[in-house]
């Protein structure tokens, strides 16, 4: 006598999806992450995301650093030497001929920038700290110049542009070839003053061939090539939301940076909106850090994952709690969660690219590593809740197909119930006997370097 069974189905899951947090669950692709950390699935597989590192050329004390590349009489040829600031405020640098760290001086700064610069024939670095005048490194001295305090400062056309706290409705520039002279006369330094309903003057960036400032509520574009008598301004931006000019970063051929109402993508004549998928998972406030490194936008930011759980930094003090690493020409992202990144500089010491951050106070790279320093960082990756095109038939999953070069678990969630499988390392077919209408599939791990393939469910209907 031959027993009736049901027909089975196969359903392979299709390349890992980035995450979508703005729309219903019910709207997109079973393969689309409505929550995802950790990971990088930019090659349609689960691989580890970006994390930090040690490095050997960035001290562990390191909370802000800064290259200065200048020529050596002594050796005859140019070197690098690194500069860097430490959590009480006192400045260091690294002799690249000595091969010593060495104290600049006994004074405590807020935080620095700085910009390298070639000065009456001397290479020298510009060094700025919010509320303090602009001061000079050449390589053993740092000395104070007379100029306005300064927020931010860019070089454009052989001046210093610098906008400042004290004075924010003006623009600041220097004379001609000489950026630590602001006196102020018709063929030396002098002012833009902005008065219009975008607000505060906040950073200073020069893209292509056009200085911009980017103000509270807007932007406007400063054409300042030599003559000050010929600057010319053009308003291009207005907008109701707040910019933070903390995550403004140059990414080649466009600016990116954060809003109160979500990221800006700034071709230098149009803002567009962009990730807008993203819309409730990044927190809008100032005082992140941002960069730009081959190819991608990073931003260091707080994140709302809405889950209640606690990874790498949220078990303790932070200040941020998000990694977001967006490609510039493909919009490819992923989002690490669990790093206190608190500032980043790409610089290039000694040959070597790399991208220098301070995470929880300490020292180090941007890698992609999946880990916070030693500690490997949880990973986790959701899909959407779907029916597997058949929403009035209840699914009775049977079996799992999965290949994974490491340890990992997989869940299965209703809504009402959840079902969580231990799976090995390996090509593995794995028994589930999960029935619902609707569900999602996640998959999680809490190895360091990882490579998930997509599953394939097997299940019948009834």
């Amino acid at each position: 006598m031959k027993i009736p069974r049901s027909a089975r189905y196969r359903k392979r899951v299709g390349a890992f999806g980035a995450t979508d947090v703005k729309r219903d669950e019910s709207v997109i692709g079973f393969s689309t992450a409505a929550e995802c950390y950790n990971f990088d699935g930019t090659s349609g597989a689960l691989r580890e995301g970006y994390g930090t590192a040690e490095h050997e050329f960035v001290p562990d004390d390191a909370t802000r650093y800064y290259m200065y590349r200048y020529y050596s009489e002594e050796r005859g040829e140019y070197l690098d030497q690194y500069v860097y600031q430490c959590a009480n405020g006192l400045l260091k640098y690294y002799d690249p001929i000595k091969q010593l760290r060495l104290y600049i001086s006994g004074t405590k700064y807020p935080p620095m920038q700085a910009i390298n610069y070639r000065l009456d024939s001397k290479d020298v670095l510009l060094v700025s700290c919010a509320g303090r005048k602009l001061c000079t490194w050449n390589g053993t001295v740092l000395k104070e110049c007379q100029s306005p305090t300064i927020t931010s400062m860019a070089l454009h056309y052989e001046r210093l542009f610098v906008t400042s706290a004290d004075q924010p409705t003006k623009v600041f520039f220097s004379d001609d070839l000489d950026p630590t002279n602001f006196d102020i006369s018709a063929d030396g330094g002098g002012f833009i003053e902005l008065l219009d309903e975008r607000g505060a003057l906040n950073k200073v960036v020069s893209f292509g061939n056009y200085l911009y400032i980017f103000r509270d509520h807007g932007i406007s574009r400063v054409t300042a090539y030599g003559d000050q008598r010929e600057f010319a301004v053009t308003h291009l931006f207005v907008t109701a939301g707040r910019i933070y000019p903390s995550s403004i970063a140059t990414c080649g051929s466009h600016i990116m940076f954060l809003a109160s109402d979500g990221l800006y993508r700034f071709d230098g004549y149009e803002c567009s909106r962009t990730l807008e998928n993203l819309d409730g998972l990044i927190l809008p406030r100032d005082g992140y850090s941002s960069a730009y490194f081959n190819g991608k936008y990073y931003l260091a930011c707080a994140m709302d994952f809405r889950d209640g759980k606690t990874v790498g930094c949220e078990h303790g003090e932070h200040s941020v709690n998000g990694l977001l690493v967006v490609d510039c020409t493909t919009g490819e992202y992923a989002v690490t969660r669990g790093t206190d990144i608190t500032f980043m500089n790409a610089c290039t010491y000694n040959g070597d690219d790399i991208l220098v951050c301070c995470d929880g106070g300490r020292g180090g790279v941007i890698a992609h590593c999946g880990k916070r320093f030693d500690a490997p960082l949880e990973k986790r990756w959701r899909g959407a809740s779907g029916d597997l095109g058949a929403p009035d038939i209840t699914k009775a999953v049977r079996e799992l197909y999965i290949k994974s070069d490491v340890d990992c678990a997989v869940e299965l969630d209703d809504g009402k119930k959840k079902k969580r499988i231990a799976v090995k390392r390996g090509d593995r077919r794995v028994r589930v006997n999960f029935n619902a209408k609707r569900f999602s599939l996640a998959v999680e791990t809490t190895a360091a370097e990882c490579d998930v393939k997509p599953p394939t469910i097997v299940y019948s209907g009834y």
